[in-house]
């Protein structure tokens, strides 16, 4: 039996939308001539963040701490002594909520923030756009392929989902100091969808390759 061809081809699909979460990156440092005062500052601050955190439970997420560093700085002259940080991912699924939060950590002391960067929630709607998007331009595409071998398309063979994902956008702000008229406008974001899917068809017309 002789096996029926096949084309392989990959769909893609772009959408834009207004992002309804966002994380913010929040890092304290500390530094102090002595390690155990450099510490004992920092969990005070930690402290003080989660303080904060427990009072803006509008839309807050996850809360995370991604990174640790205790280090000694060189010795410059008189100077010198332990620096020790603590970074802190926020999650937050709800854009206004993410930008008052932002100006309320942005006063806290020894803090830098990072963000928001802006993203796309998994459960928006939009991810079920791009993926029936993609399914059709690749649909498009193989029958286009097909056509052009003088031929047609007979079944489904595979699909895999290559995946979605969305573009994030960074919020230009970084602030180590209270900023009460800060005023966070997100732009749209991109999100992206694609698939893979292998289909049989028909015989190619044999006077395709004798053109």
């Amino acid at each position: 039996m002789t096996e029926s061809p096949r084309v392989v081809v990959r769909g893609e699909a772009v959408a834009e939308v207004l992002p309804d979460a966002a994380d913010l990156v929040v890092t304290i440092e500390v530094r102090d001539r002595r390690r155990d005062r450099a510490l004992a500052t920092l969990a005070g601050r930690q402290q003080e963040l989660t303080a904060l955190l427990d009072a803006h439970p509008e839309g807050l997420g996850s809360v995370a701490t991604d990174a640790v560093s205790v280090f000694d700085e060189a010795p410059d002259g008189a100077r010198g002594g332990s620096v020790v940080t603590a970074t802190t991912r926020v999650q937050v699924d709800d854009v206004a909520a993410a930008g008052r939060l932002a100006v309320a950590v942005a006063g806290l002391a020894d803090t830098s923030l990072h963000g928001p960067h802006w993203r796309v929630s998994r459960g928006h709607p939009v991810h079920d756009q791009v993926r029936a998007d993609a399914v059709a331009d690749a649909l498009a595409r193989a029958r286009g392929y097909a056509a052009a071998l003088g031929a047609g398309l007979t079944g489904l063979v595979e699909l895999r989902d290559a995946g979605t994902g969305g573009g994030g956008r960074l919020a230009k702000a970084s602030l180590a100091m209270p900023a009460p008229q800060l005023e966070l406008q997100p732009g749209p974001v991109e999100v992206h969808g694609s698939v893979e899917m292998t289909f049989t068809m028909s015989p190619p017309d044999q006077e395709v390759y004798a053109r």
